[in-house]
């Protein structure tokens, strides 16, 4: 059988313990004397029936937290092990003047998932973060995607699906759905999996290294400015280091991005979306 976490948890301990109770009343040993064992045996299993039931009763009302169907399908895999690609999504509204509350992002990085990254740091091989609001059907969706076990994604998907901030977001209308996605079975295994298959071979297998530098850097960022504005609440603290991190990409993204990243390169030309030659 495959499990999913260590009995550490206190729902999978009640089942664990259930279990013990349960195997041991229906294999109770006939272990008293010939004259009184029948009857013994007989109060016995009445006394110990209802400690039974109550033990149960107490297993039903604490069950485990449902589990994502792409996590419970790769559960039940021969390699569960294997290290995979993984989603976790986050979609939400639209603005009430239909515009984009953009700083969402910031804030679900910084309160949600730095402490899962930070918990899981030596276990996470490969991660990053994708940000998108196109006008479409997809919207506004911040996401998480993560090499790791499944055993691993089961734990820290749930681990985000009952984060309190989350909750709050949930109940005052900010997010809309929160999901996890497995990628493509054919192809999750592989570190390449999820980088753009127009690329050549060798960078879609170097690039996640790279993005996920990226996403660190832009994770660290987003904390310093945080850290700047701790006395306003969460809302408008995050809406102080989307305009922070605005002001920074404009002013130093030429030099500390582009240029040093051109250097490694060699300083060599580079064809934009604009099709234009630029050095940097």
């Amino acid at each position: 059988m495959i499990r999913l976490g260590p009995v550490s948890d206190p729902v999978e301990q009640t089942d664990y313990h259930c279990k013990i109770i349960f195997h041991w009343f229906t294999n109770m040993p006939s272990c008293f004397a010939p004259k009184t064992s029948f009857m013994l045996h007989r109060a016995g299993r009445a006394v110990l029936f209802g400690i039974l039931l109550v033990a149960l009763g107490a297993c039903a009302t604490n069950p485990a937290p449902s589990l994502p169907d792409a996590l419970v399908t790769a559960a039940g895999s021969d390699e569960p092990e294997l290290p995979r690609w993984w989603y976790l999504r986050f979609r939400m509204a639209r603005a009430a003047d239909d515009e984009v509350d953009s700083y969402l992002d910031a804030l679900i990085a910084d309160q949600v998932l730095t402490p899962v990254i930070a918990q899981h740091r030596t276990e996470l091989e490969l991660w990053r973060f994708h940000r998108r609001w196109a006008d479409d059907d997809g919207g506004h969706q911040f996401s998480f995607i993560f090499f790791a076990p499944t055993p691993l994604a089961a734990r820290l998907s749930a681990q985000v699906e009952h984060d309190p901030v989350l909750d709050r977001l949930k109940a005052d209308g900010y997010l809309v759905e929160f999901r996890a996605d497995a990628a493509n079975p054919d192809s999750a295994t592989d570190p390449a999996a999820t980088s753009d298959t127009s690329w050549p071979p060798e960078i879609q297998r170097e690039w996640p290294k790279f993005i996920m530098g990226a996403s660190r850097m832009w994770l660290g960022l987003v904390q310093s400015e945080a850290a700047k504005h701790s006395e306003l609440d969460l809302h408008e603290r995050y809406q102080a280091v989307e305009i922070s991190l605005d002001e920074l990409w404009f002013e130093e993204a030429n030099h500390a991005f582009f240029h040093h990243l051109s250097a490694l390169f060699g300083y060599k030309p580079v064809r934009v979306i604009r099709r234009d030659i630029m050095t940097f």
